[in-house]
């Protein structure tokens, strides 16, 4: 008899406890059964979008980082809940925020423009001529000049001398 009075009083203990199970989540408002809140990293994620994902290298600070992609250590820190910029490790994947746009195509460089008429590949050094006007107006450098032309002292130079540009 002992025995199923025990028996009888865990059956409805265990229907007390289902009960009050039930009635707790018919009653809990609807916030308190959402999802866990997002971490403060994970919402900055989520608000600044990571535009890019930067894997720390060895000798790499955050300030190293930061100036390779343009944006402040402490939108890097705070995107990726770095307490401490000066604590990263080698093999941590950063999110670079969208505060960094990666660099599009490099255009092609300009053609410059060809030197004037007047400038063919050699020229007749005028009264007046100096080696550094001769290089600028000709679009070339006197060091180059001096070593086409076999000159040793650049402020040395004769008028009716001809000197190879290109």
């Amino acid at each position: 008899m002992r025995r199923k009075l025990i028996a009888s009083s865990v059956r409805v203990g265990t229907i007390v406890v289902a009960l009050v199970v039930v009635l707790a989540a018919v009653i809990a408002p609807a916030s308190a059964r959402a999802a866990p809140a997002q971490s403060a990293s994970e919402s900055m994620t989520a608000s600044w979008g990571c535009v890019a994902w930067h894997t720390v290298r060895r000798g790499e600070n955050l300030t190293r980082i930061s100036r390779m992609y343009g944006v402040s250590v402490w939108h890097i820190a705070q995107v990726n809940g770095i307490h401490n910029p000066s604590l990263i490790f080698v093999g941590q994947v950063l999110c670079i925020p969208s505060t960094y746009y990666p660099p599009g195509p490099v255009p092609p460089r300009p053609v410059p423009p060809p030197p004037p008429a007047w400038c063919g590949q050699f020229y007749t050094v005028q009264y007046g001529d100096t080696l550094s006007g001769i290089a600028r107006r000709c679009g070339t450098t006197v060091n180059s000049l001096m070593y086409l032309n076999g000159i040793y002292n650049p402020n040395y130079i004769r008028a009716g001398q001809v000197l190879r540009i290109f």
